[in-house]
């Protein structure tokens, strides 16, 4: 009995970091720019003629991205001036939220304004598994 209630504490503290991790993520998102539902990412990208930033690794960007989209690695991103342009819309997106909020914070130092950088809310993934489900 004592092993189950010690398990039981354990995936409640599990359950309880997932939960403070997200929503810090949400959070911090917020404050370095403007969190955008997946659709609502894609058109304003579209029709604001943005710089396009997809914040993963090269292998998933090669495999699929969306139109128009650069490939920025975030790990790579820290290591000097991004080189994008700060009076021009940037939007970012990653496999999950987590990811181009890193790369955010790091446009943030750079002086980007927070109204000019919008991120995708769930990620890539979230919105490639969407848009899978739509076509079924």
């Amino acid at each position: 009995m004592q092993l189950f209630s010690f398990i039981t504490l354990i995936l409640i503290f599990i359950l309880a970091f997932y939960v403070i991790s997200n929503l810090m993520t949400r959070f911090l998102a917020k404050q370095r720019g403007t969190v955008l539902k997946a659709d609502q990412f894609v058109s304003k990208a579209q029709e604001s003629n943005g710089q396009l930033i997809d914040v993963r690794e090269k292998q998933p960007f090669k495999r699929h991205h969306l139109k128009g989209a650069r490939n920025m690695p975030a790990l790579t991103f820290s290591q000097g001036k991004s080189g994008l342009r700060k009076d021009m819309p940037i939007f970012l997106y990653g496999d999950t939220l987590q990811a181009a909020n890193g790369v955010a914070k790091q446009l943030k130092k750079e002086g980007a304004d927070k109204k000019q950088v919008f991120l995708m809310a769930g990620g890539f993934r979230q919105y490639v598994a969407r848009q899978n489900n739509q076509r079924k």
